[in-house]
């Protein structure tokens, strides 16, 4: 079974491997040297040792971000709203309009930019 971890482990595998073996990794962890250097494995003990483990033999499936979930409920919407109008059901057409109105407002505000949402 692979596990779910989140996009910022999924990186840190990612560049331990390109100087550790998976044993080295293992190793690393429970010696607790993965933050020796320069970089950002510390995410890693996040992690227990049998989910690192089976990551490393398993693969594993990375967690959308924030930002990407945003994105597919975006989608989900606009998708939605055309339904709506195709159906000829206004009324939800207009509430999906102003959902989708809401989400790009609220980044505005918040000064978030989100590749096929508000950029």
């Amino acid at each position: 079974m692979k596990p779910t971890v989140t996009k910022e482990q999924a990186e840190a595998i990612e560049e331990l491997r390109l100087r550790l073996s998976d044993e080295g990794i293992l190793l690393s962890y429970t010696n607790d040297s993965l933050t020796v250097g320069d970089n950002k494995s510390g995410c890693l003990y996040n992690l227990d040792l049998l989910t690192l483990a089976a990551a490393l033999i398993n693969g594993y499936e990375s967690e959308p971000t924030p930002e990407e979930k945003l994105r597919d409920y975006y989608e989900h919407i606009k998708r939605s709203r055309d339904e709506r109008y195709v159906a000829g059901d206004i009324e939800d057409k207009r509430h999906n309009v102003g959902v989708l109105t809401g989400i790009r407002n609220t980044l505005d505000i918040l000064g978030i930019k989100i590749e096929g949402v508000n950029a």
